[in-house]
């Protein structure tokens, strides 16, 4: 058993306080953005969604919110017992208690008169889909999860790291929101367009998901085909305090000058000063560029920003 020190309870309090955000970030996106509008989010909240508008037809005198914490609880259970069995340890604790956040504040919210925006969809989605994307970004750097189809991956991806389960989450998602639709439209007699809104919804919480963890300034990779390699390197070395990489260019004939291609990943906003640096150097040098979405061993990479 490891001993506790003042630094190892500062770390597990702030990482269980974000966790609590997340619980939090994820109900405040139920309950004031998307319910109002009477849309369907993807995954286990939708599914939730999509049976608590069935249940609503049988009990009377429960507000739909609360009804809707507890089934969201409910369905939960046999994913987290999942989780205890197949995967326990940290992330299981920290779901666990992410999903009796987001429960227990799906409860209070009617009681506390907290916020619900009714004026426009597409302002609910949008905002919606920033405080879902944000929660899943939180629960995930802290090694924990928001529930439902986020445990099944990592289950299967325990199991099977072959399999890619991106698209197969993504196409259950969009199952459950059409069915929930569907489900929306007959009861509550809405209009086919909250099928539009609310695949949006799910399309846009995970590309802001994406945003918030590659940052808002993500690396791009330089590919520079130079004879002026030396010169080149040195000044990308001195000035974007950053590292290059250096292949061998095979010459079409023994009449052209030697070539390497030189490899070097920056930030966006360095981006700029790097072409004119290239212009600069050699402006003959042919250059391509693609984003790249991680830097997993210099996690701070993403984020940071240093030039001389």
């Amino acid at each position: 058993m490891k001993k506790l020190t003042a630094v190892s309870v500062w770390t597990k309090f702030k990482e269980f306080f974000w966790m609590t955000v997340a619980g939090a970030l994820n109900a405040t996106s139920l309950y004031t953005f998307l319910n109002p509008s009477k849309l369907i989010a993807g995954g286990f909240s939708g599914l939730s969604s999509a049976i608590t508008y069935i249940l609503e037809l049988f009990v009377q005198g429960v507000p739909y919110d609360k009804l809707m914490s507890i089934v969201y609880f409910i369905i939960n259970i046999p994913l987290l017992v999942c989780s205890v069995i197949f995967l326990r340890g940290d992330f299981t604790v920290k779901t666990i208690y992410a999903t009796l956040v987001c429960t227990g504040a799906l409860a209070i919210f009617p009681y506390v008169n907290f916020p619900r925006f009714t004026d426009s969809r597409i302002i609910a989605v949008i905002f919606g889909a920033v405080l879902i994307g944000y929660a899943m970004y939180i629960a995930s750097e802290f090694n924990g999860s928001n529930g439902g189809t986020e445990i099944i991956a990592r289950i299967v991806s325990k199991y099977h790291p072959e399999i890619d389960l991106s698209k197969v989450i993504l196409g259950a998602n969009f199952l459950i929101t059409i069915i929930g639709s569907i489900i929306v439209i007959a009861i509550e007699h809405e209009n086919a367009t909250i099928i539009i809104y609310s695949f949006t919804y799910v399309i846009l919480g995970s590309t802001f998901m994406g945003m918030f963890k590659r940052g808002f300034n993500h690396p791009q990779k330089f590919m520079i085909v130079t004879a002026q390699y030396e010169s080149l390197t040195q000044d990308i070395t001195t000035y974007f305090k950053r590292g290059c990489s250096c292949v061998d260019v095979v010459p079409e004939s023994d009449d052209e000058p030697t070539r390497k291609i030189v490899v070097v990943v920056v930030q966006y906003r360095q981006k700029v000063y790097l072409e004119q640096l290239i212009k600069a150097r050699d402006p003959h040098a042919f250059v391509f560029v693609k984003d790249v979405y991680d830097v997993f061993s210099r996690p701070t990479f993403n984020r940071s920003y240093k030039n001389k």
